[in-house]
């Protein structure tokens, strides 16, 4: 046991058997496995913040991660209000990943906290396999439930870029180039050889349904060639093309969220979900690019709005 001081107030003696248990209660830690709980927790402190306390001003490097035990933090940007959390979420987290500056920050009501150093926490990321994969599916599920359940907006005007059919598969070397050319040009060498060595060419001639809405998701398709059409549920469609990688984002919840088919000739580079999750253990660094990926989407679509509960990290 150890001493911490809460806030202003008198220290007390907070144990990391208790930050463990703390720890277990939040959603964004579920199914962590008994090290990566121990590994935050060790690094945890505890705080208090009366009402009415900035907890963090706006504008500076965010170094702290939040998780809130009782009481509010009602989150603003430039005077206009962004979210509130409440017991069980997380605060800090999102332009902690992004290296964004802090949002303003400010306790409702007597406020607890049990908070994690950005250092911590990002080192933990690289250590500890299982803290990766649980923010991986958090941030990626979210992602995909901001998009609307599609890859790319619907609304989108950008141009689509289908490239140009070739007829011999590409040697390993030429699918390095053409990896680090596109979306996963920030790839260290060693990860992107270990990622074109799994992967493998696949060609489907056009209406080739690639999977329907409720399949089971194992494996991503990098379109290197071609236009693929993805249709939710509801109807809603977006197109992508050469260069774009689908079924990324609902690997981490298990099954396919919207119907792809294949528009135009389609030559596309397959990776398992299994080979994948090799990849990322091999080199947590690219899991956490994938993250800070992640947060940045998050933030640039969280717009100001309305006074609602909010649950995100």
């Amino acid at each position: 046991m150890n001493h911490e001081i809460l806030g202003a107030g008198q220290p007390v003696r907070i144990g990391i058997r208790d930050r463990v248990l703390t720890l277990r209660s939040y959603p964004m830690f579920d199914g962590l496995d008994d090290d990566a709980l121990l590994l935050l927790a060790e690094h945890g402190s505890n705080g208090r913040y009366p009402d009415g306390e900035v907890i963090t001003p706006e504008g500076e490097a965010t170094r702290t991660l939040y998780l809130v035990a009782e009481g509010e933090i009602v989150v603003t940007r430039n005077g206009e209000w962004m979210g509130t959390r409440r017991a069980g979420d997380a605060y800090g987290a999102l332009p902690m990943l992004a290296r964004e500056p802090s949002t303003l920050a400010v306790a409702v009501g007597d406020t607890s906290t049990l908070e994690v150093p950005a250092a911590a926490f990002e080192g933990a990321l690289t250590d500890n396999f299982s803290l990766l994969r649980t923010m991986l599916r958090q941030l990626g599920s979210s992602v995909l439930a901001m998009r609307g359940n599609l890859p790319r907006d619907p609304n989108s005007q950008l141009e689509i870029d289908e490239g140009s059919y070739y007829l011999e598969p590409l040697s390993l070397v030429q699918r390095v180039i053409q990896l680090r050319q596109g979306a996963f040009r920030q790839m260290n060498m060693g990860a992107l050889i270990d990622l074109a060595r799994n992967m493998i060419e696949i060609r489907y001639p056009a209406g080739t349904l690639l999977w329907r809405a409720g399949d089971p998701s194992t494996h991503a398709l990098h379109v290197d060639v071609g236009r693929v059409r993805c249709t939710e549920r509801d109807g809603r469609h977006a197109s992508v093309g050469r260069g774009f990688t689908i079924g990324v984002l609902d690997v981490w919840s298990g099954f396919r969220v919207y119907e792809a088919r294949a528009e135009t000739p389609l030559i596309a580079f397959r990776f398992d979900y299994e080979g994948f999750l090799s990849l990322l253990e091999a080199h947590p660094e690219v899991g956490v690019d994938l993250l800070r990926g992640f947060a940045q989407d998050l933030l640039r679509g969280n717009r100001p709005s309305q006074p609602a509960p909010a649950n995100r990290a």
